[in-house]
């Protein structure tokens, strides 16, 4: 995008947003000057409508590629307002969480507990008692000490659960940070060991528990994945632990396949993209969109994958566990420009109001456009490190980013920040900011902004 004429059409064709006739940035029908007006910035945007189509237009898609059952459940941790959660909620879309916080909000949003399948490598035994007490459907378990734990608190309340083994498949998917990569068995100590063993002995182990049932598998590769056909290839390294467990004497019922699918206009820098940048403030300028990250190349891909691994079987329900495509590209976040700094022959920053201390964590690694709402046609002419508030040099949504000139006052949006941002927000010194959804003209909140009061409201004064 950045340099180019026709950044209009471009701006409705691949994020489903518009401009007025002198270039004001318009979303679901708002436009975002008024909105920042309105409600103050930072502010989080909602484009309600494209949300839901997602949501739904995901569901369809893996119903009509996989020829047998299937279950999807939205990541909470990707994106947990309430609000947004709704909305994917109300297209047909189950939960998928990792705490104890998601789960009660998943069961206040009216998820029943078999709608419901918990995640993560930290699980307190409070959330293990109420993932049971609640009958969740599948609790994933990470490792031989946390099944221990599920049959302990079974056997204590005489009640059973359901489990899925989380195996590590050590496999890094195409051009994705090693230090990212939920299936790295060097870099990531997410699920139990497959090439140590680990998964053997646990099953082993789990045969002889009255209350922990076994029903099947589950794997996470990674987040923002750009090359569909990696689910395809990582499915394909499972044969070897199908076959223990069937020789074990376990049908396996379930394969969920995890989430991380990425985004066509947003992605993680590589490894030597994230060295250069972090290290000799090398941002790579330019949009590289991706048109094979799709619904459809997706399930392919999953789908020849399962066949594949369960050739001349029966086979499994599908799980999957989407987050980042169906919340990362229906949200923008605003920002506006307090002041412009300049040291003639060295650097001009642009000051706003929220930065990697406060809201755009995602940036330090994520390759995120940014426009300028004020006029969108506005031809980019210079590089610019834009900082956030915060009284710290790295405080930085981005280091020498090629921009528009931009006045003070003026705002700024942070396309696809759908993912992540508001769930790494912080109040590092400023409130967090509203959350509003737009849909056809109309704006409403989904969270008011934080007040000081609310701030130090758990603190003795």
């Amino acid at each position: 995008m950045q340099g180019n004429n026709n950044i209009k059409s471009e701006l409705i064709k691949d994020w489903g947003l518009e401009a007025t006739d002198n270039g004001e940035l318009v979303i679901g029908g708002c436009n975002t000057i008024n909105l920042g007006n309105i409600y103050g910035t930072p502010l989080h945007v909602v484009n309600e409508a494209r949300l839901r189509t997602t949501a739904y237009s995901f569901l369809e898609t893996i119903k009509s590629k996989y020829p047998g059952k299937i279950s999807v459940h939205y990541a909470f941790k990707c994106n947990p307002v309430p609000g947004v959660i709704k909305i994917i909620k109300a297209a047909g879309i189950k939960a998928e969480v990792m705490s104890e916080y998601e789960l009660m909000t998943a069961l206040k949003l009216g998820y029943s507990g078999k709608d419901i399948i918990v995640n993560g490598p930290y699980k307190t035994d409070r959330l293990i008692k109420a993932c049971i007490e609640n009958n969740i459907r599948f609790i994933n378990v990470d490792s031989l000490f946390e099944l221990e734990k599920i049959e302990s608190i079974c056997n204590d309340l005489n009640k059973s659960a359901e489990v899925l083994f989380r195996i590590n498949p050590d496999f890094v998917p195409s051009g994705m940070n090693n230090g990212s990569a939920a299936g790295s068995r060097t870099g990531s100590p997410f699920g139990m060991d497959m090439k140590g063993g680990e998964v053997v002995h646990t099953l082993k182990m789990i045969k002889r528990m009255k209350l922990v049932i076994f029903r099947g598998f589950h794997f996470h590769i990674g987040s923002g994945i750009q090359v569909t056909d990696d689910y395809r290839k990582a499915l394909t390294g499972l044969k070897k632990i199908l076959n223990e467990a069937e020789n074990s004497g376990f049908n396996v019922d379930v394969m969920d396949i995890g989430g991380g699918l990425g985004i066509p206009n947003s992605r993680e820098m590589t490894t030597l993209e994230l060295l250069l940048y972090q290290a000799f403030d090398l941002l790579h300028s330019g949009r590289q969109s991706n048109n094979k990250i799709s619904f459809a190349h997706y399930a392919d891909s999953v789908t020849k994958g399962v066949l594949s691994l369960f050739r001349n079987k029966k086979i499994p329900e599908l799980i999957l566990e989407p987050g980042r495509c169906i919340t990362g590209p229906n949200q923008l976040l605003l920002l506006k420009v307090h002041q412009v700094k300049e040291r003639k022959g060295i650097k001009k920053w642009l000051v706003a109001d929220a930065g990697i201390g406060t809201l755009t964590m995602p940036t330090y690694y994520e390759h995120h456009e940014v426009v300028l709402c004020n006029d969108i046609n506005r031809k980019s002419s210079e590089k610019v490190t834009i900082t956030g508030p915060g009284c710290f040099s790295a405080d930085v949504v981005y280091r020498n980013k090629i921009m528009p000139k931009v006045a003070a006052g003026e705002m700024l949006a942070i396309l696809d920040s759908g993912a992540y941002f508001t769930s790494w927000e912080s109040s590092f010194g400023f409130p967090r900011p509203a959350i509003v959804s737009v849909v056809d003209g109309r704006h409403s909140l989904l969270r008011k902004r934080e007040s000081f009061d609310h701030m130090i409201s758990l603190d003795t004064i």
